[in-house]
């Protein structure tokens, strides 16, 4: 059952109680007025007189009330479905578009490694993103604390599923000190993409890189 037939049965079920909560009460108030009807002395013939007809008439008006105030309600909360239905018949652009205007700043973290290697080494942390998850107006930044004994530490990213090497994101660092060091703005590859960790060290001695991590902003 979708949500639109389930609010329907539910205003249909709403209808329905107040119609027989009012039948209800009609049966007892009409076995009230039997059980104790009004009397009322006629001074013309001084015999009592049973009045029921403005009795009568206040249950009706009364009715009436209540059947007025259900058909409000019921009109009110067809008109409230009638437009939920029509907010979520708007086009993907136009919700797209109010995802984008509200989008933060995220931090999508990929990882930490070390290696002696002078050739650019696989370091085994990756991490997968999907541009459609995404609005099309932001920037990415990588990220990573670098730090080596001797010669220099280097770190890039690469799109494990396509090949390519992401040139742009080289950045290195040259002393035993960890330092957070960040490559310029690009955009991320369009669809599913795979960017791995590649690193490398100049001198053979351990580099170490920290918290290598990709950071997507708005311009």
């Amino acid at each position: 059952m979708s949500k639109f037939e389930k609010i329907i049965t539910f205003v249909l079920f709403f209808f329905l109680c107040g119609l027989s909560t009012l039948f209800v009460l009609y049966l007892r108030i009409d076995e009230n007025n039997k059980k104790f009807p009004e009397i009322i002395v006629n001074t013309e013939n001084k015999k009592p007189v049973v009045n029921t007809q403005d009795e009568s008439s206040l249950i009706i008006v009364d009715l009436e009330n209540h059947m007025k105030d259900l058909s409000a309600s019921s009109s009110a909360l067809l008109n409230r479905i009638e437009k939920l239905e029509d907010d979520s018949n708007l086009p993907a652009s136009v919700n797209k578009n109010s995802a984008a205007s509200i989008f933060q700043k995220q931090i999508i973290y990929i990882g930490s490694a070390n290696t002696k290697n002078n050739d650019w080494t696989d370091s085994g942390v990756e991490v997968n993103l999907n541009s459609a998850d995404y609005p099309t107006d932001i920037d990415a930044v990588f990220e990573v604390g670098l730090s080596v004994i001797g010669g220099e530490s280097w770190a890039r990213l690469v799109n494990k599923t396509t090949g390519s090497i992401m040139a742009i994101t080289e950045i290195s660092h040259s002393t035993s000190t960890t330092t957070w060091k960040s490559s310029p703005k690009f955009k991320l590859f369009n669809g599913n993409n795979t960017y791995a960790l590649q690193i490398r060290s100049t001198s053979g001695e351990v580099a170490n890189f920290s918290g290598a991590r990709i950071v997507l902003d708005k311009k």
